[in-house]
């Protein structure tokens, strides 16, 4: 009833509009402008109603008036409103409300009742889900961090609705390395349940970061993006640039950049001047740095340094990295640093596929396939020649003119080539596709090796409808139809090609079919989707080649009308998606909606002649009626008997003869494959971090752990590893007494300050400290005078400001009690725990996770969490006060060993330990979770690897034996068949 009323009221206004018009030469001109321009719901709970809000303005120097506004959408609903007038300049906001009763995609349009001179209609689209995940707030901004440390804010996530639903989290965006999120989350949520994400910004570089973190918040739909934001700053310097790419460089050759540094503080800064910390090959150095007076950098002072690279081989290098020394006095916080690119004299263009193979053509006509070119480069590239070359067999030719194409940078272009085959030729023809690319004065040629083969087939016998007719379809919405050609011969069938004609109207969109063979009985399918862009009539044309004499170009009539009505099915297209032949039907819900005032009769409910492996429920049981403002639902179902992609269309007449369809599309396959792809990373530098219980039933742990700590050493010093390892207990305040040992300087509240506080010994083991075993076996005798074991915390202290980057402990009376110069930000980190009782630190595992990885760039290769433990059956520990199920869960979410505290074998412990810490990586997660495990294929560097490991069903992941582990730079490449999923 609001449109009927909306539309009176709209031609009151237009007569009192006409009677008091001016002439159109003193008439000046309205703007009806909509924001944003697209109402887009994104995807909306089931029976739940999600609002937006649109923005109506006048842009122009007329005033206009506004009557209200209808949608052509079910379930897409304007509330009433009062009418209103926009001066120029002026602004008001409508909301529109979603409430989806059926999943799927809606889409069409809100038309807003105004006289304006033009404009008035704004597409909207939105999305039907079951279970659904709200995530709030929308976007966090960490604000200014300094170089080094860690922010941390939250985000979280409810589930409203009354049934489970997947929770899932990724990173994305340029900067997405700079930020870590929930780690060790839940892969679902229960109905009504929130969880606390909490999410780190640890700046890498200096500068803006963005990045957005992706929340899947329904099956099958959009994930929620919540963007994050965050500067990485240094006060008190300025670095610039921070990243230098030197392009391509001739072999040979040298180029040189020039990094400047400015104090922009009021005090002197200390400059020790530069080193390179990762040199890809050797191809970067510092060719020049100033020398600078008492190595003081005074307030607005600038130097300059330049460095150079100088490739070796041909393509693209592994970045670089140079660090300045520069920084407070004082303080042994890392340098900034400054990121090193280039690549050698090879050619930034490629061209895919290597390999262009046409199968089997029939002799008399031909097939067209594309080659692409895409441009690396920093600049522009020309495609300068193209030369084709055939050895044997038919004929290759250009299908353009070999003219020369710029390609912008970052873009590509298409190069389309044609296979004739030879008459009476019975052998493979092949050929080479050169490509030619120049690059300001250089040049490049990329080769594409050529296939095809010749074949003589009787003429096709096929059947392929003339008129696809789309139907009644409401605006903005879209509808996937499918015009199909089957070979209906008893002898296979060559299809040369399939596309929409040109000249068809921009309604209708489809890919192209390839050429190939059809076996007698199969078919081909070319998937056009009609999208009406305004009310109306459209028409197209669909062509398709085959061998045949006389008809061998068939034609099909494309013809489809947009409206604006109170009928409509949701969705107007059910994509099945694919499914897997072993796996059983899908199904997906569709259901037809009447808005209108009276009611609506649907006579017919019927599939066009060969659905194939589509249906529906009871055929849809019409004739049916439907009353005013409801619905009935309906469930389709997709069972595919063989490979390829099938189409169907599902019409429903209505008494009045119009005709409205529903798209089905799928796609059978007998066999999908995933391959998951690891690169294998050196370990040379580790830092490792104990945190030993010090209460007081930890005596005997405490001396078995420094007793046996020559095998932990040993396994790092056959490595070569450079180490750095520190101690620290899992006190945080002072001890009140009680017990008999309390040493250290800190009377057990070490705080996360590595032991002993009072420096008494190295706090830091190195590779160089003289007699190191003996040192740490002395520095884990942490004491038992403690009684609140919080591990968590303390390692979390020990890893944060103010204690990471400074020598000394402000906040203490103690002298250099501070940790800095323990972490390395291009080392692995380790963090072992060895306690007897759960931990009790104030916050939850997965903040702990998510700050520590944050520490390590979010990359799981680079942390090594480990915990000696109470085992959950502490029947067979029998001196464990409690069972170390929170170290147990952290170690285990990262990958780590987790072993009893009450192990009778130290040594073995700690051997495994070391593995860890200081081994290559042995453990490589799956992706997705296979059909058959023992189909499990595993490549390293190209090469089937059959044995030396085994998959493990608890973790989903492959093993390797410890002496079949890839050796470091080695590509991992594990492939499997997909379960039904």
């Amino acid at each position: 009833m609001r449109r009927a009323f909306g539309v009176v009221g709209l031609v009151a206004a237009m007569v009192v509009a006409v009677a008091c018009e001016r002439p159109a030469s003193q008439k000046a001109k309205s703007a009806f402008v909509v924001r944003p321009e697209t109402i887009d719901f994104g995807p909306a709970a089931l029976g739940h109603t999600k609002t937006l809000k649109v923005r109506i303005a006048n842009a122009g120097r007329a005033s206009y008036r506004v009557e209200g506004a209808i949608s052509s959408v079910p379930n897409v609903d304007i509330p009433p409103f009062e009418p209103f007038v926009l001066p120029a300049g002026g602004e008001q906001e409508i909301e529109v409300h979603f409430l989806p009763r059926v999943e799927g995609e809606i889409q069409g349009q809100v038309e807003i009742l105004t006289d304006a001179e033009a404009g008035g209609r704004v597409p909207v689209k939105g999305r039907g889900v079951k279970a659904f995940i709200e995530v709030s707030p929308e976007a966090l901004d960490f604000g200014n961090v300094p170089m080094g440390f860690v922010e941390m804010r939250e985000v979280t996530v409810r589930n409203p609705s009354d049934v489970d639903s997947p929770l899932s989290l990724s990173l994305q965006g340029a900067d997405a390395d700079q930020f870590t999120a929930g780690q060790g989350l839940p892969s679902s949520l229960a109905p009504g349940e929130a969880r606390v994400i909490p999410v780190a910004y640890a700046p890498r570089r200096l500068g803006t970061a963005e990045a957005a973190l992706h929340v899947v918040v329904c099956d099958g739909c959009e994930p929620a993006v919540v963007p994050l934001t965050g500067t990485g700053v240094a006060s008190k310097l300025e670095v610039t640039p921070l990243r230098v790419d030197f392009g391509r460089v001739a072999l040979g050759a040298t180029a040189e950049q020039v990094i400047t540094v400015r104090n922009l503080g009021t005090e002197p800064l200390s400059f020790s001047g530069s080193q390179l910390v990762e040199s890809s090959e050797g191809v970067f150095r510092v060719s020049n740095e100033p020398v600078v007076a008492n190595n003081l950098l005074a307030p607005g002072a600038v130097v300059e340094l330049r460095v150079a690279f100088t490739p070796s081989a041909v393509g693209k290098v592994r970045d670089g990295r140079v660090e300045i020394g520069v920084r407070e006095q004082g303080s042994t916080a890392p340098g900034p640093k400054v990121a090193l690119a280039g690549e050698g004299g090879g050619s930034c263009v490629t061209v895919l596929p290597r390999r262009l193979a046409f199968g089997t053509v029939a002799e008399g006509m031909t097939a067209t396939r594309q080659v692409t070119v895409y441009n690396r480069c920093r600049d522009s590239v020309s495609v300068s020649d193209l030369e084709l070359d055939t050895h044997q067999g038919g004929y290759f030719t250009l299908a353009q003119a070999p003219a020369s194409v710029s390609v912008p940078a970052g873009q590509s272009v298409r190069v389309g080539v044609t296979f004739s085959p030879k008459a009476g030729n019975t052998v493979v023809s092949t050929g080479k596709l050169a490509v030619t690319v120049r690059d300001g004065g250089s040049l490049a040629t990329e080769a594409v090796a050529l296939e095809g083969q010749g074949g003589v087939f009787p003429p096709c016998q096929y059947a392929l409808s003339q008129t696809l007719d789309f139907g009644k379809v409401p605006v903005g919405a879209e509808v996937a139809l499918g015009a199909t050609l089957r070979n209906t011969g008893s002898e296979a069938c060559y299809l040369a090609s399939m596309q929409l004609a040109q000249g068809s109207d921009g309604a209708f969109t489809a890919t192209p079919v390839e050429n190939g063979v059809l076996e007698p009985g199969k078919k081909a399918s070319l998937v056009i989707r009609f999208k009406p862009p305004e009310e109306g009539r459209f028409t197209g044309l669909a062509e398709a080649w085959v061998n045949h004499p006389t008809l061998g170009h068939p034609l099909v009539q494309l013809q489809g009308e947009g409206v604006v009505g109170c009928f409509a099915l949701q969705p107007t297209t059910l994509d099945f998606g694919v499914t897997k032949l072993s796996c059983g039907p899908r199904t997906r819900e569709l259901v037809a909606v009447n808005s209108c005032v009276g009611p609506v009769q649907v006579n017919q409910v019927a599939f066009d002649a060969d659905a194939g492996e589509f249906t529906v429920d009871g055929g849809g049981n019409a004739p049916w009626t439907l009353g005013p403002a409801s619905t009935r639902p309906l469930t389709a179902t997709y069972a595919p008997v063989d490979e390829g992609a099938d189409t169907a269309a599902l019409r429903f007449t209505l008494a009045d003869g119009a005709v409205y369809t529903v798209g089905m599309v799928g796609l059978g396959v007998t066999k999908a494959e995933q391959t998951d792809r690891f690169f294998q990373e050196s370990q040379a530098k580790v830092d490792v971090l104990f945190v030993v219980d010090n209460s007081g039933s930890m005596m005997e742990e405490q001396q078995s752990l420094g007793q046996n700590f020559a095998s932990f050493l040993s396994a790092a010093d056959g490595a070569s590893v450079d180490y750095r390892i520190g101690v620290t207990t899992t006190g945080l305040d002072p001890s009140p007494g009680g017990w008999s040992e309390c040493p250290g300087g800190a009377q057990g509240g070490e705080n996360g300050r590595l032991f002993p506080v009072d420096g008494s010994r190295p706090r830091i083991i190195t590779p160089g400290t003289p007699d190191a075993a003996t040192v740490f076996a002395n520095n884990t005798r942490v004491g038992v005078c403690h009684w609140n074991e919080q591990g968590l915390e303390a390692a979390y202290r020990a890893l944060s400001d103010p204690l990471l980057y400074s020598e000394d402990d402000p906040r203490t009376p103690q002298p250099n009690d501070g940790n800095g110069g323990f972490l390395r930000e291009d080392a692995r980190l380790a963090i072992i725990f060895v306690s007897d009782e759960e931990d009790f630190s104030a916050q939850p595992v997965s903040f702990y996770e998510t700050y520590l990885m944050a520490l390590k760039g979010n990359d799981r290769s680079k942390l090594s969490i480990n915990a000696i433990v109470g085992p959950a059956d502490l029947s067979k520990c029998p001196t464990s006060s409690s069972s170390g199920s929170r170290y147990s869960q952290l170690a285990l979410a990262t990958g780590g060993v987790v072993d009893s505290i009450c192990t009778p074998n130290w040594a073995s412990s700690l051997e495994k330990l070391s593995d860890s810490t200081f081994g290559t990586n042995r453990k490589f997660p799956l992706s997705e979770t296979p059909a058959d495990p023992s189909s499990i294929v595993v490549h390293v560097d190209g090469v089937p690897v059959t044995s030396g490991w085994e998959y493990d069903a608890g973790e989903n992941a492959v093993l390797f034996n410890r002496e079949s582990a890839p050796s470091v730079g080695s590509l991992v490449e594990v492939t499997y068949a997909l379960g039904c999923g």
